[in-house]
């Protein structure tokens, strides 16, 4: 094995593989309030043919169902509270799964909307919500077992104050399956699925087994780290320990997460590393620098805030290329610099202002990242070995703040590395030598014939190497 290398084993007895057309797709995250001034489906429908244009696959929406309109703050998250917008529609607190949420528009919005996605060859996911609810959901009229109770008899909620569904009840499980139905037949491709772990993983099998009946190439994909949920149920999972860590290289000034433990980029890699050893073969991470959560949750520390662009041009490059499903959030692919407006609904006078700033798209660094994303994906989709190809991590330069690993494919293999400083770097390693005099996609980087890599300040590199064999046929 060559020095620097570190194999990784993905076997596994998953016995449910991902459609094959998922693993080159990339996906863009639209937050219906955020993405545009309208924050509605016809604004959005507006904006497909631009996402589109940037090599995206697959579109997923936040919740657009109808949200708990309860003005009572006992039942309000910490985060909603703290927002300042003193309103009770939260997306993610729903009141009924089956109702469009007339904020964004009505049932014939959201069919242009799919029409015209589809016209484009993009997928829609569709955020369910399935482990709380808001306190007046119509769930709990309908059912009288629909909420979770505590020994006094009193609703069960969790730690963002909402009541935790029933799922031990066949009945509520019909009524969220039959819901998940029932929007499939409204053109929905898939699912992302809110902290899918905390629901029972056997829930979600059933809950896939009903899906594919209708259609067999729908797609699932579950916001958690559990790995039997992975190896169960879904087609894709976070790519937590990945996607945080590479995050808090690029802003460490934005809140701590526990999935990024370690004081430097090596012992943050090695958990990356651990985890991801056991991942199923048929299986993909979703790798994202940017969600929802996070653009809300770094306020004023969202790394295109903080960062030059080219800061996250490295850490793109690394999501796009390395084993996964990478994530654009809305906004991402012109280096959004504005404040996230997800508490907000659409009617507030403040929401405006906190919304996607597309002028950035006429601004250097908004057409650098353009042109930058166009390039990955383009890259992600010419090429099988970003989308079927092995995947060994390179550790030589992680003391120094390099991400870098080699993709490879038959006799195709590619290495890539960003440096996740603002520090010029450079770092040898033994086995890896490139082919051809120029790389296929770099900025401030060169590798040399004798395995030097040398990065400038967020530079990066992406080149064709001598494929595995070879480097062990010489005994490396």
């Amino acid at each position: 094995m060559a020095a620097g290398i570190a194999m990784i084993s993905f076997e596994t007895n998953a016995k449910r593989p991902a459609p094959e057309w998922l693993r080159s797709a990339v996906v863009y995250q639209i937050a219906l309030r955020n993405f545009t001034r309208g924050g509605n489906f016809k604004a959005a429908t507006e904006m497909l043919e631009h996402v589109r244009s940037i090599g995206v696959d697959i579109i997923y929406l936040t919740p657009f169902v109808e949200a708990d309109r309860d003005m009572d703050r006992s039942g309000w998250s910490k985060r909603q509270k703290a927002s300042g917008y003193d309103s009770p529609k939260n997306p993610y607190r729903i009141s009924d799964y089956n109702k469009i949420d007339p904020e964004y528009g009505r049932e014939a919005d959201l069919k242009a909307f799919m029409d015209k996605a589809h016209a484009l060859d993009m997928k829609v996911l569709m955020d369910i919500v399935y482990v709380h609810c808001g306190p007046n959901n119509v769930i709990k009229d309908i059912l009288p077992d629909a909420f979770q109770k505590n020994p006094d008899g009193s609703v069960r909620t969790t730690m963002w104050r909402f009541p935790y569904i029933n799922l031990e009840s066949k009945a509520v499980r019909k009524y969220l399956i039959d819901s998940m139905i029932h929007w499939m037949r409204k053109g929905c491709d898939g699912f992302r699925c809110d902290i899918g772990c905390e629901a029972p993983v056997d829930f979600w099998e059933e809950a896939r087994a009903a899906c594919i009946a209708e259609n067999p190439n729908v797609v699932m994909i579950n916001e958690g780290s559990d790995l039997e949920w992975l190896e169960r149920a879904f087609d894709a999972q976070y790519a937590c320990f990945w996607s945080y860590s590479v995050r808090s290289m690029l802003s460490p000034e934005a809140p701590s997460h526990a999935y990024a433990e370690g004081n430097t980029l090596a012992e943050k890699m090695s958990r990356v590393r651990q985890y991801e050893a056991n991942v199923p073969a048929d299986s993909l991470l979703f790798c994202y620098l940017d969600n929802h959560d996070t653009a809300v949750d770094d306020d004023g520390n969202r790394f295109d805030m903080v960062r030059p662009v080219e800061a996250g041009n490295a850490a793109f490059v690394l999501t796009f290329l390395r084993r996964g499903l990478p994530l654009i959030f809305n906004g991402n692919e012109v280096a959004d610099n504005a404040f996230s407006a997800m508490l907000a609904p659409v009617e507030h006078p403040l929401r405006a202002n906190k919304t996607v700033d597309w002028g950035r798209a006429l601004q250097p660094a908004g057409q650098k990242r353009l042109a930058h994303i166009r390039s990955l994906a383009k890259l992600r989709h010419e090429m099988p070995v970003f989308a079927d190809g092995s995947q060994e991590w390179v550790t030589d330069g992680e003391a120094k703040g390099v991400v870098s690993f080699v993709r490879r494919l038959g006799d195709v293999a590619v290495f890539v590395a960003a440096n996740l400083t603002d520090k010029a770097v450079s770092f040898r390693m033994t086995g890896i030598r490139p082919i051809g005099e120029k790389p296929l996609l770099a900025e401030d980087g060169m590798l040399s014939g004798d395995g030097t890599c040398d990065l400038g300040a967020w530079g990066y590199v992406v080149w064709a190497v001598q494929p595995m064999h070879a480097w062990r046929s010489e005994g490396r």
